[in-house]
């Protein structure tokens, strides 16, 4: 896993608590624009934290559909000065026209919006113990907790009760395509079998990137979005919000927890 530590930098705060004021050191997460060379030519400028950057290329790209596997991507460049990644896809021309900016706080802008209808629901017969979500979270969590910015999302795999891998941004959507390039960097593209935990909104995006993934169900601590249930019922993927304690929620294919079926007619 990474070392979350590099993921900071130290600052000083004045803290308002208990009705006084102090003067005290934190932290806080790194956030620079890095811009993506695919070929020669510019493809993108993600504002993210600027660690497992091959991870995030790999990840990205593939979520974009330039690559399926990690190998097509023959040279990763990252050249810090500058704040460039350079990568070679033999054979892949970029498009002409897209979205040159994606934002930390928000998904990848695009002018014809998220291609949802191409995709098959996934078929998959795993089901799945609560108990092994708390487990796998929880883990999750303590990582991300080596470092005390609370302005890191924090996304992994997991098979059973334990994650495999773990990655961190101050993106949430970047943070997800770190771990699916880490995944597919390590051979592990097969992961009908794992499921993904993320710390963030279920939002239609984040549904619809573990679709090309290929993962049938995703846990989080946060809530849905409409369109996010409404995809992932569509996808086939079980959606699981508000892990938190005692508590979860879950939002479509509950067979795969072996659930009740909702009353008719809802």
């Amino acid at each position: 896993m990474s070392d979350l530590a590099e993921a900071v930098q130290s600052a000083w705060r004045y803290r308002w608590h208990a009705n006084t004021w102090t003067c005290q050191p934190t932290e806080v997460a790194l956030e620079t624009p890095v811009t993506l060379f695919v070929n020669g030519a510019e493809y993108v400028t993600a504002a993210l934290t600027p660690t497992d950057l091959r991870d995030w290329a790999v990840g990205f790209l593939a979520g974009e559909g330039a690559i399926q596997q990690a190998r097509e991507m023959t040279i990763f460049q990252w050249r810090p000065d500058e704040g460039q990644i350079w990568v070679r896809i033999p054979g892949f021309r970029p498009p002409e026209r897209r979205a040159s900016y994606l934002g930390s706080c928000c998904g990848q802008s695009r002018p014809n919006g998220l291609p949802a209808a191409q995709w098959s629901p996934l078929s998959c017969n795993l089901t799945w113990n609560l108990s092994d979500f708390y487990e796998a979270f929880s883990t999750l969590t303590r990582w991300s907790r080596t470092q005390r910015s609370g302005g890191l999302h924090v996304a992994g795999l997991a098979r059973g009760h334990a994650p495999f891998l773990m990655r961190a941004d101050v993106g949430r959507h970047n943070a997800l395509d770190k771990v699916f390039g880490a995944a597919l960097l390590a051979l592990d593209d097969a992961l009908h079998d794992a499921y993904l935990l993320f710390s963030g909104r279920l939002s239609a995006e984040i549904v619809w990137k573990a679709r090309r993934m290929g993962v049938s169900t995703i846990v989080s601590n946060a809530a849905p979005t409409a369109l996010g249930i409404e995809w992932a019922q569509s996808f086939g993927i079980t959606l699981v919000g508000f892990l938190r304690d005692a508590e979860a929620s879950v939002f479509s294919h509950p067979e795969r927890l072996q659930l009740p079926a909702l009353p008719p007619g809802d």
